[in-house]
């Protein structure tokens, strides 16, 4: 009997280390049950192999806000543990970035950056595989292993996260427009207006205006007004005008 156990276990041993031979399949279209079709396809498990990088776009979906919060707090603890920090990038907009912990924009955890345009909910790992979801997609989305297209996502990420401001910027930044002078000034910056007709309608002397426009271009990460304006737009500071 024990013969035929022992017999058995060399048989599975055998299958289960063929089974891992074979070439993963580059696409995979996960169930809602992402385990039963493809082990290791949750955000937690991709991250939690992860050697040199994690990029993450929030897309402000609940269930996703969720899962990266547990992923940074295993990613704290890691760190805290010993060397080999990890690169992590989130980008996302302001409300999103909003969900995640205090904590989450430390050194030691990850870089946080903002934008205001429209994200696909996407992780990629290691430049080797990656995790996507279309928005309104019900089920666990697409795992991606093709070298070739998983770099495409990485230079699709990086080109937005380029463009996007640091999100300690941005909450200095908000902070600062909570005021009726700073929100002015920015609202002239969008219509255009010269300097002079500008603090002249502010009230302000020109020297105090244009001191206000380079705080808001600086913490904008710009050098002209018309990126300003662009940028403030992109972040949809005006909405709040």
């Amino acid at each position: 009997m024990e013969h035929a156990l022992l017999q058995a276990r060399n048989l599975i041993d055998s299958a289960v280390l063929e089974f891992r031979s074979l070439p993963a399949p580059r696409f995979v279209k996960l169930s809602a049950d992402k385990r039963q079709e493809a082990p290791g396809a949750t955000l937690t498990d991709l991250v939690a192999q992860a050697r040199r990088t994690v990029l993450i776009s929030l897309s402000g979906r609940s269930g996703q806000l969720a899962a990266v919060r547990t992923m940074l707090s295993d990613l704290r603890a890691r760190a805290q543990a010993g060397p080999g920090r990890i690169t992590v990038r989130v980008l996302g907009s302001a409300s999103a970035l909003r969900e995640l912990p205090a904590w989450a924009g430390a050194a030691d955890v990850a870089e946080l950056r903002v934008t205001g345009r429209p994200l696909a909910e996407t992780l990629v790992v290691d430049v080797a595989e990656a995790l996507l979801r279309a928005p309104g997609d019900s089920t666990g989305g697409l795992l991606v292993r093709d070298r070739a297209v998983v770099r495409v996502l990485t230079s699709l990420f990086m080109g937005a996260w380029e463009a996007s401001l640091h999100w300690p910027d941005y909450l200095l930044l908000d902070a600062y427009l909570a005021t009726d002078t700073a929100r002015g000034v920015l609202a002239r910056l969008y219509a255009g207006s010269t300097d002079a007709v500008a603090a002249r309608e502010l009230g302000l002397s020109l020297r105090t205006y244009r001191r206000h426009v380079a705080r808001i271009l600086e913490s904008l990460e710009v050098s002209s007004r018309f990126s300003g304006g662009t940028r403030a737009a992109e972040l949809q500071l005006f909405d709040t005008l």
